[in-house]
């Protein structure tokens, strides 16, 4: 008589026993499957919405700077040979090879300004980019259409009294539609005369604790009009998805692309996100490897009592002839199709159960990938638990005397 079909004979007699025992090999490979799977694709949305929050490269203009020494006292440093950015620079960065991952572009322009009776900061925008790129931003009001509209920074409009706090009830009725929650004031003053033209105050950013405090924006084209420096930039924001490829190798392909300006990555917003995304990765792990190590821990339960209970059958075996290998090839054939087939199982119920509860995990619609690497491990994984837990049991089975038979005689 053949082992394997000694191994089937036995499986089909104790359905209950290896339904079970597939039941919780399935369970914990489902458990983790769905985990992993979920941790993938709403890692891919944590990535993008990260990256698509404020920039994470700056490209400003090149220039050489020489710091004086005269007579053992420090003057200040001397910039030279000062590059220029234009706007079709902005443009070009489109032309790069990974210019599928740039989220978002942001040129400006910025410049002191006579504003009444002080001097300020004057920053010119393109309002669809900058608004994406400053989703933190809250305006009071809304956003700048026309050319002589402005947007005000917190402080600079608290200064120049363009606005009054309001009551918790009155907020509501000041923020009108596209505002971003506003804050807890009203623009009083709706007209502000920058460098002797008189704009019209639309919106006021409730408080960042940030330089756009300081800060009046206005377009981009106007604002260069305004300081009489057509075509030039000061600087341009990007915001780079950086989730399958180092921020490194975006930088380097604009400094290629626009020899003459220095491209930094700002490295704390970089790191920020490559640590949300490692912490979610270790989260998934570490509960998938608690869920599968309590199946293994039922697996060894239920194998050890299987040992017990077929005893007088082992014992039997063992008078007729039948060896300690065969005992083990035997058991091993048993475990190893349970765990196969609790491996399929797991594999397709976790897929189904994570392509059910991805909507509900993520704001965005992502996609819900089958990986077919994801399969085989978990058809690997299940032969791993259940011949691993398995395997005391086994062997104790394997070392029964004959003479254990008689008892059950």
């Amino acid at each position: 008589m053949r082992i394997s079909t000694i191994a089937l004979a036995n499986l089909k007699r104790r359905k209950g026993k290896a339904l079970f025992l597939t039941a919780g090999i399935s369970i914990g490979i489902g458990t983790a499957v769905a985990l992993l799977s979920l941790s993938n694709s709403i890692r891919e949305e944590i990535g993008s919405q990260l990256d698509r929050f404020g920039a994470n490269i700056v490209v400003v203009p090149q220039s050489n700077n020489l710091a004086l020494d005269y007579g053992g006292v420090a003057v200040s440093s001397v910039s030279f040979d000062v590059k220029q950015l234009k706007n079709q620079d902005a443009v070009d960065l489109h032309d790069i090879p990974y210019r599928d991952r740039l989220s978002v572009v942001s040129p400006k322009l910025l410049g002191a300004v006579k504003v009444e009776d002080t001097e300020a900061l004057l920053a010119g925008v393109n309002f669809d980019d900058e608004l994406k790129l400053k989703r933190w931003w809250q305006i009071t009001g809304r956003r700048p259409v026309a050319e002589d509209e402005i947007l005000v920074g917190y402080e600079v409009a608290r200064v120049l009294g363009l606005i009054e706090p309001v009551a918790m009830a009155e907020m509501t009725s000041h923020s009108s539609h596209g505002s971003h929650g506003g804050g807890q004031f009203k623009i009083s003053r709706e007209r502000l005369q920058i460098a002797g033209r008189q704009h019209r105050v639309t919106g006021a950013l409730a408080a960042t604790s940030g330089p756009e405090d300081r800060m009046i924006f206005a377009s981009l084209a106007h604002v260069q009009q305004l300081l009489q420096k057509s075509d030039q930039l000061s600087l341009i924001e990007v915001s780079a998805l950086c989730k399958d490829c180092p921020v490194e190798d975006i930088v380097h392909q604009i400094s290629d692309r626009l020899p003459h300006a220095k491209v930094s990555a700002i490295q704390q917003s970089v790191r920020a996100r490559e640590h949300t995304i490692e912490r979610l990765t270790r989260f998934s792990a570490v509960v998938s490897i608690v869920v599968l190590g309590i199946g293994a821990l039922m697996i060894f339960t239920t194998m050890m009592g299987a040992v017990v209970e077929r005893t007088k059958e082992i014992g039997v075996l063992r008078a007729i002839g039948f060896r300690k290998a065969h005992i083990i090839r035997g058991l091993m054939i048993e475990v190893s199709l349970i765990s196969a087939a609790g491996g399929i199982i797991g594999w397709g119920a976790g897929m189904l159960a994570g392509w059910f509860a991805l909507p509900y995990f993520a704001e965005t619609e992502i996609s819900f990938e089958i990986q077919p690497l994801l399969a085989v491990g978990a058809i690997a994984a299940g032969l791993v638990i259940g011949i691993v837990s398995s395997f005391y049991p086994i062997i104790r089975a394997s070392r029964l005397d004959p003479s254990e038979a008689v008892r059950y005689v």
